[in-house]
C-alpha cells in the first residue's frame, strides 16, 4: 500500500508556477496623493475621499471584503472618482471576482482612459477568465502609450505562453529584462519556457538569477527545487524546498515536492511524513484542484 500511495501521488512534482505580475500595490498606495488636485471641498467629495483612503488601507492589509465596502461607500458619495472604481476593481480581483472587477475597471477607464496600470489589471482579470486574446490586446494597448513598463511586457509573455506562442513570449520576457534587469519575474518567465523544452540546466541558471534579485518568493524556490530534482541534484533540491517552506510554511506544493525528492533519495519514512504534511495543509491538492 505504501508503494502504491507514492506511485499515485509522489511520482511527479506538482507543476511549475508562473504567476501574473499584478500592478496593484504601488497604484493603490499612491492614487489619492497623485491625483489629489481633483478633489474639491464639497461634503460628498470629501466623504468619498475619506472612504477611498479607508479602502486603500483595508486593501493593503489584505482585508479585501472590507475594502470593497469602503470603495462602494466612496462611489455612493461621489460616483465619478477614478480611484474609487479602480480600487474597487483591485479588491474584487483579489477576491477572485473577475467579472465584477472587469466592470469596475471599465468604469474607471471611462473616467480616465489614460491610466495604463488599469488597462494591464483588466488584462490580468481577462487572463484569469481564460480570455487570452482579449488580454493580449489590452497589454498591447498599454504598451503603445508606455512601451517602457517592464511589468506589461512580462504579463504579455505569460499570456503568449498560454496561447502557445513561446518564441514571442521569450521575446517579451527579454524586453522586460532589457527595461528592468531587476524584474525577477521575467527571469522566471524565460526559465519557464526552457523548462517546457526540458532544458533544465539553462533554466536553472535563470531561476538562480531571479532568486538573486528577489529571494523572498516561496514559489520561486519551489520552481528551483523542481528543476534541481529533474537534474537529480536531490540534496540541493531539498534545500530549495526548505527555503520555499521557510518563506511560506503553508505551501502544500512545496511540502509535496520535498516529499517527492525525499522519496527519490530513498528516505521513505521521512517522505511519508512530509507528504502527510502536504495533505494536512491542502486535502484537495490530490483531487485535481490546483492552488
Amino acid at each position: 500500500m505504501f508503494a502504491a500511495l507514492f506511485q499515485k501521488h509522489l511520482k511527479k512534482a506538482l507543476p511549475f508556477i508562473l504567476p501574473l505580475s499584478i500592478c496593484l500595490s504601488s497604484q493603490i498606495t499612491s492614487a489619492v496623493s497623485l491625483r489629489s488636485n481633483v478633489y474639491q471641498t464639497s461634503s460628498k467629495k470629501y466623504s468619498a475621499k475619506k472612504w477611498i483612503k479607508n479602502g486603500q488601507s483595508k486593501y493593503k492589509r489584505a482585508k479585501f471584503e472590507r475594502a470593497v465596502k469602503a470603495y462602494n461607500k466612496a462611489i455612493a458619495s461621489y460616483p465619478d472618482y477614478f480611484e474609487a472604481w479602480d480600487g474597487l476593481g483591485n479588491a474584487l480581483y483579489c477576491m477572485g471576482n473577475y467579472d465584477m472587477a472587469i466592470q469596475a475597471y471599465d468604469k474607471a477607464l471611462s473616467i480616465d482612459p489614460n491610466y495604463n496600470a488599469t488597462w494591464v489589471n483588466k488584462g490580468i482579470a481577462l487572463y484569469k477568465k481564460g480570455s487570452y486574446e482579449e488580454a493580449l490586446k489590452l497589454y498591447d494597448k498599454a504598451l503603445e502609450s508606455d512601451p517602457g513598463f517592464a511589468t506589461t511586457w512580462y504579463n504579455k509573455g505569460v499570456t503568449l505562453i498560454a496561447l502557445g506562442r513561446h518564441q514571442e513570449a521569450m521575446q517579451a520576457f527579454e524586453k522586460a529584462i532589457e527595461i528592468n534587469p531587476q524584474e525577477d519575474l521575467a527571469w522566471h518567465g524565460k526559465g519557464y519556457i526552457l523548462i517546457l523544452s526540458e532544458q533544465y540546466d539553462a533554466a536553472l541558471q535563470l531561476f538562480s538569477k531571479a532568486i538573486q534579485v528577489n529571494p523572498e518568493r516561496a514559489w520561486a524556490w519551489n520552481n528551483m527545487g523542481i528543476t534541481l530534482d529533474k537534474l537529480r541534484m536531490y540534496d540541493d533540491a531539498i534545500k530549495a524546498f526548505d527555503k520555499a517552506i521557510e518563506s511560506n510554511p503553508k505551501s502544500a506544493r512545496a511540502w509535496h515536492n520535498k516529499a517527492n525528492t525525499l522519496y527519490n533519495l530513498g528516505k521513505y519514512e521521512e517522505s511519508m511524513r512530509t507528504y502527510n504534511k502536504a495533505m494536512e495543509l491542502d486535502p484537495l491538492l490530490y483531487a485535481g484542484i490546483k492552488k
